[in-house]
C-alpha cells in the first residue's frame, strides 16, 4: 500500500496468514473483491464486450441476458432491488445482482466510465448499495502494479511490485467481510481495465510482471508477511514500532540510497512529481497553522485550542531511548496558550498534510540562546525568553514590541516574538514501512533482481532463510 502509497493508518493488521502452496507448484485460481463504490443512490453500468448473464444470487435466479449497448440500472426500494432495462422496469430481486461472464475469453463490463473485467455484483450494505467486482486475482493486479507504479518502472520493480500487491492482497482476504480490498490508497490502488489500456506502450510489461511472477506470495518463517510499501522513504525506512504500534521482525527500518531515483527519473516535471516525493518543503501562515490544528482536532471530535505558539518534536522510538532509526518524529506538541496538544507517530502528517513524518521545523520567530548549562537551545515563544539586564531581570526584552532586536555575527536583525511563518523541510513521502517504490525503481535500474529488492525491505539483506518467495 502506498502511496499512496499508503496509505495513514492508525493501527498494524496484526493477522498473519498461513496459506499453503498449491501441490501442483501453479497457484490456484482466486477472485477478489473490489469495492468501486459505497453508498450510489442508482448504479449504472453495462457489458462492453464478451457474454454475461445477470443473476439474482439470492435465489440462483438466471434474469437476462446481458448484451453489449444496453444500460442496466439498480435501485434500492427498501428491502428489494429494483432492475432496469434501457429505463425500463425489468424486476424486482432480493439481491445480490450480479453480472456474470457466460463464457470464457475476455468480458469487460463497464462503470463510472471504467471498463473492468470479471463480475459485477451490486447488494445491500448498512448504509446503502454497495458495487463490488469480482475479479481473478491475477487480472485484479493487471490494473494494480502499473497504477501503484510507474508502468515505465525497469521490469525487476514492476515484479517486486506484482508480488507485493499480491502478498497484501491475499492478506486482506476475508470472506466473512463484503468486500476484501477497495480500489484506492486506502488499499491498493486499482484502476481496472481501463488502467491495462492507459498503461500504453508498457503494458505487456506489466503484465510481464505479473505473469512471470504468477502466485508468488512473501513468507516469513512460514507466514505470509503484512507487505506494506510506500512512496519513497526519504533515504531510509523505518521499524513499524515507530509507525504504527506493533514490532514485526520484516518490517525494520533499511538504508534505502536508491530513493533519489525520484529525482533522477526522466519522464518528469521539473520541481514536479516525482521530485516531490524525495524533497519536499511546506509553508504555512500563522493563521493556516491555526486553522488546520483547530480543523484536525475537530475531527478527533475535539473542540478548538488557544492561539498555537510553538510545535516540539521528538523523534524517540518505542523504548523512549535512543532516536529512530531514520530520525523520524515520532511525537510532536502542539503548544499554545491554553495547553498543548499531541499528534504521535504517522498521525503527526494528518495535523499539516505532510508528505512523511520525516522533518524539519523552522518558524521565523525562533531564536538560539546559551541555556544555563552553557548549551544553545531554540526557543520559538517569546514569552519564554528573559533577559538578565543592569536592572535585574527584564521579562519583556524590547518591551512591548512585537519584534526583538537580535544581535548575531551578521549585525542585528528584527525577529518577532510569536511566529508569523512556519516552514516543514522533508524527504519522502508516505508512512516509511517496507518496500520504497522509488528505492525499488533505483535498485532495479542497478541491475538488482525483484528477489533482491524484496531479500533487502523485507528482510534487511539477511539471506538467513527466514524470508521466502513461493506459491500460494
Amino acid at each position: 500500500m502506498r502511496k499512496t502509497y499508503r496509505r495513514g493508518m492508525a493501527a498494524l493488521f496484526l493477522a498473519l496468514i498461513l496459506i499453503p502452496a498449491a501441490a501442483s507448484g501453479e497457484a490456484a485460481s482466486r477472485t477478489i473483491r473490489v469495492l468501486l463504490d459505497r453508498n450510489p443512490g442508482v448504479v449504472e453500468f453495462q457489458v462492453e464486450q464478451g457474454s454475461y448473464q445477470l443473476v439474482d444470487d439470492h435465489s440462483g435466479q438466471e434474469i437476462a441476458t446481458a448484451t453489449s449497448g444496453v444500460k442496466w440500472t439498480v435501485r434500492q426500494d427498501g428491502s428489494t432491488l429494483q432492475l432496469l432495462k434501457d429505463g425500463a422496469p425489468a424486476g424486482s430481486f432480493n439481491g445480490p445482482i450480479q453480472l456474470k461472464p457466460a463464457r470464457a475469453g475476455l468480458n469487460l463490463f463497464s462503470y463510472r466510465g471504467n471498463r473492468y473485467r470479471g463480475s459485477l455484483s451490486i447488494l445491500r450494505g448498512e448504509g446503502g448499495l454497495l458495487v463490488i467486482n469480482i475479479v481473478d486475482l491475477e487480472q485484479y493486479l493487471y490494473g494494480v502494479v502499473g497504477k501503484e507504479m510507474p508502468a515505465s518502472a525497469a521490469l525487476e520493480a514492476l515484479k517486486a511490485q506484482a508480488v507485493i500487491a499480491r502478498t497484501y492482497a491475499i492478506t486482506r482476504m476475508q470472506p466473512s467481510q463484503l468486500y476484501d480490498v477497495t480500489d484506492d490508497t486506502s488499499t491498493q490502488v486499482y484502476g481496472g481495465y481501463e488502467a491495462e489500456v492507459n498503461y500504453g506502450a508498457a503494458r505487456d510489461k506489466v503484465l510481464q510482471a505479473v505473469d512471470s511472477t504468477r502466485g508468488e506470495v512473501i513468507y516469513y518463517d512460514g507466514k505470509v508477511i503484512q507487505a506494506y510499501f510506500h512512496a519513497n522513504a526519504g533515504g531510509y525506512t523505518e521499524d513499524s514500532e515507530n509507525v504504527w504500534s506493533n514490532p514485526l521482525p520484516y518490517l525494520r527500518g533499511v538504508p534505502s540510497p536508491d530513493d533519489d531515483w525520484a529525482v533522477k527519473y526522466p519522464y518528469q516535471t521539473p520541481g514536479g512529481y516525482p521530485a516531490n516525493t524525495y524533497n519536499w518543503t511546506v509553508t504555512l501562515t500563522r493563521q493556516q497553522v491555526q486553522d488546520q490544528v483547530n480543523s484536525w482536532l475537530a475531527g478527533q471530535g475535539k473542540g478548538a485550542v488557544g492561539e498555537v505558539v510553538d510545535l516540539v518534536l521528538s523523534r524517540l522510538g518505542r523504548d523512549g531511548q535512543k532516536e529512530t532509526v531514520s530520525g523520524r518524529v515520532t511525537r510532536m506538541d502542539i503548544r499554545t496558550t491554553t495547553g498543548t496538544a499531541q499528534a504521535f507517530r504517522d498521525g503527526i502528517r494528518a495535523v499539516f498534510g505532510l508528505k512523511s513524518t520525516l522533518f524539519t521545523v523552522q518558524m521565523d520567530s525562533t531564536v538560539n540562546v546559551l541555556d544555563g548549562s552553557g548549551q544553545q537551545r531554540a526557543v520559538n515563544y517569546g514569552a519564554e525568553l528573559v533577559a538578565l539586564g543592569a536592572g535585574g531581570v527584564l521579562n519583556a526584552p524590547n518591551g512591548a514590541a512585537g519584534d526583538y532586536t537580535v544581535a548575531g555575527r551578521d549585525g542585528t536583525r528584527q525577529v518577532p516574538k510569536l511566529f508569523t511563518r512556519v516552514i516543514f523541510q522533508g524527504k519522502g513521502y508516505g508512512h516509511g514501512l517496507g518496500l520504497s517504490q522509488w528505492g525499488a525503481m533505483g535498485m532495479a535500474e542497478k541491475g538488482y533482481t525483484y528477489q533482491q529488492i524484496i531479500e533487502h525491505y523485507y528482510n534487511q539483506d539477511h539471506y538467513d532463510g527466514h524470508l521466502k518467495i513461493a506459491t500460494y
